[in-house]
C-alpha cells in the first residue's frame, strides 16, 4: 500500500477563502508582471509545493488577470512560451478556457463568494530536468512572465501519473470513519461514497478519484469541480467516480476555515496533498493516467475521462 505523509499549514487551508484574484496570490500562488507599465498579471493554478516534476508531461493551468479582473474574453488567444535559462524549450499558443459555474440545485442563491478567475489556460510542457524555470505568456502585445520550479521525482510527496493508486480505506455513506460530513455538497451529498476505494480499486474499473470541499472552496475556478463531474460522469458508463472530501471536521467546526481546529481528512496526507481540489484519472489496472490539479472545464474533464474509459 502506498502511504506518503506531509505536513499540512493552516496557511494553505486559507487559500479557499480567497474571494480575488489578488487575494489567491497572496496566499501563496505566484503573480508577477513585466513591470509597473502594464497591469496585466499572470496566475499560477497550480500548488507551488513540490509538485511540479521534471522530465514528465506536467499540466500547468494558470490565469490572467488586470487589476484583479479578467483580463481575456472568450476568443483571446495566449502566446505562450517556456525557457530555461534564457534558452526557449516550448512555444506554443493556448486559447482561454471557461468554468462553467454550476451548483447543487437548491443553493443559487445563497449569499457567497468567488474569485474573478472563471477563465483560464491549460498549459501542458515537459520541463526536462529539475531548476527554474520561465512561464512568459503574450496576450495583445502584453508580456508577463512567472517563474516555475521543476523537482526531481523524490523530491514530491503527490502522487505521480505511472505509480499505482493506494487501496485507501475511505469514508463512506455506510462508515465515515469520523469524518464529518464525508461530502459538504449542498443540500443533498453526492452519489460518490458508496464504496471505499479499496473497494471501487477491487473491481478492477477506470476510476476518477476527485478530492475537493465544495461547501469551503469559496473561488470560482475550484467551486464548480464537483458538480461538472457529476453532471458528465454519466456519459462515461465504463468509469467509476469517488468523490473524498477534503476536512474531517466541517461540521465540528461550523464549517469556519479560520477555526484554529480545522483539520485534513486523513486521505490528504494518505495522497501526498497539500492543495485541493485534484482530480485523478485511474485506469483500469490501478494506475493513476492523469492529474488534474485545482481547475478544469468540462472539455478537459470529458477528454480525460474518455483517456481511461
Amino acid at each position: 500500500m502506498l502511504v506518503r505523509s506531509r505536513t499540512f499549514s493552516r496557511r494553505w487551508f486559507l487559500r479557499t477563502t480567497t474571494a480575488s484574484a489578488a487575494g489567491i496570490a497572496a496566499v501563496g500562488l505566484a503573480a508577477c508582471s513585466r513591470g509597473s507599465d502594464t497591469p496585466l498579471q499572470i496566475v499560477a493554478l497550480f500548488s507551488p509545493s513540490r509538485v511540479i516534476v521534471a522530465g514528465r508531461p506536467q499540466r500547468l493551468p494558470f490565469g490572467l488577470v488586470a487589476d484583479g479582473r479578467l483580463a481575456t474574453d472568450d476568443n483571446t488567444a495566449a502566446q505562450v512560451r517556456v525557457l530555461f535559462n534564457g534558452e526557449t524549450i516550448e512555444e506554443i499558443e493556448l486559447q482561454g478556457r471557461v468554468v462553467n459555474h454550476d451548483h447543487a440545485p437548491g443553493v443559487e442563491d445563497e449569499e457567497h463568494e468567488h474569485a474573478d478567475i472563471l477563465r483560464y489556460y491549460a498549459l501542458r510542457s515537459t520541463l526536462p530536468e529539475p531548476g527554474i524555470y520561465d512561464l512568459e505568456v503574450t496576450v495583445d502585445g502584453d508580456t508577463v512572465s512567472l517563474p516555475v520550479q521543476a523537482f526531481d521525482a523524490a523530491e514530491t510527496s503527490v502522487l505521480l501519473p505511472g505509480e499505482p493508486f493506494p487501496p485507501l480505506i475511505t469514508p463512506t455513506v455506510a462508515d465515515g470513519l469520523g469524518v464529518d460530513p464525508i461530502c459538504s455538497r449542498q443540500p443533498d451529498i453526492c452519489a460518490f461514497h458508496t464504496n471505499t476505494i479499496a473497494d471501487e480499486l477491487a473491481l478492477g474499473r477506470p476510476l476518477a478519484v476527485l478530492i475537493s470541499t465544495p461547501r469551503l472552496c469559496a473561488t470560482s475556478y475550484c467551486g464548480p469541480v464537483l458538480e461538472t463531474l457529476i453532471e458528465n460522469i454519466d456519459d462515461f458508463p465504463t468509469v467509476t467516480a469517488s468523490h473524498i472530501e477534503v476536512y474531517a471536521n466541517g461540521a465540528a467546526i461550523n464549517f469556519n476555515l479560520l477555526d484554529p481546529n480545522i483539520q485534513p481528512a486523513p486521505s490528504m496526507a494518505e495522497l501526498g496533498l497539500d492543495f485541493e481540489p485534484a482530480l485523478f484519472l485511474v485506469d483500469a489496472n490501478g494506475i493513476v493516467v492523469d492529474r488534474i490539479d485545482n481547475v478544469f472545464d468540462e472539455d478537459e474533464l470529458r477528454t480525460a475521462l474518455a483517456a481511461i474509459a
